[in-house]
């Protein structure tokens, strides 16, 4: 077995919990545009690109552009409701420190991502997000981009989500993955990867594989 030498992470769920700030987004987007799915339809489908998931919702194809800036604009300006989930800079901090890359692989679009990365001050050594790519989760291309930007084989890389398409974007790519159980998509057993109920435990999943 080879080293790690690239760790990937889901944003939402796995690094950060911004179920809050899509909360109110929703509820603006739901009012607005006279939308019949709630927020917990929505829920369902987080992990997914976003336009994605308005299919998934049988919206107006019509509204998708304006739904998607209403959307990002009013989560934008909530992000004050987003935290940072326990143990996130205690483990960057470890993996930098260990010469091991992370990279984010997220279905959040571009810009927003890389405000929030500021905002709580992530250093990263690259991200992937729905415009880098013609398919997102769960495909595998989000992972095979992320494994190309940081340059390392796939093979050498852990991806750590939270939701089913996360594991199966990791499966078809076989990369190697763990399902943050914390996150949003409880599952008490997983068809492909591990399971770990606190970020700390990547340290030892690491470590066993030197």
């Amino acid at each position: 077995m080879k080293h790690i030498k690239g760790v990937f992470f889901d944003f939402d769920g796995v690094l950060i919990d911004s179920l809050p700030s899509m909360k109110v987004a929703w509820a603006e987007v739901k009012e607005k545009f006279n939308v019949s799915a709630d927020f917990k339809d929505f829920k369902k489908f987080i992990g997914i690109p976003f336009i994605s998931i308005l299919k998934e919702l049988d919206i107006n194809e019509r509204d998708f552009i304006s739904i998607k800036k209403k959307y990002s604009e009013i989560a934008s300006k909530n992000k004050k409701l987003i935290k940072l989930n326990p143990y996130v800079n205690e483990l960057i901090t470890w993996l930098r420190g260990k010469k091991i890359k992370v990279a984010i692989v997220t279905s959040k679009d571009y810009a927003r991502t890389m405000d929030l990365l500021e905002y709580f001050d992530l250093q990263v050594d690259a991200v992937v997000t729905p415009e880098q790519t013609f398919r997102g989760k769960p495909y595998p291309d989000p992972l095979f981009k992320a494994a190309e930007l940081l340059s390392i084989n796939i093979k050498e890389a852990i991806f750590i989500g939270d939701m089913i398409s996360d594991m199966r974007a990791a499966s078809k790519a076989r990369c190697l993955y763990l399902h943050y159980t914390s996150g949003y998509q409880k599952i008490n057993a997983t068809q492909y990867g591990g399971l770990i109920d606190s970020l700390l435990e990547i340290k030892e999943f690491i470590s066993f594989y030197k």
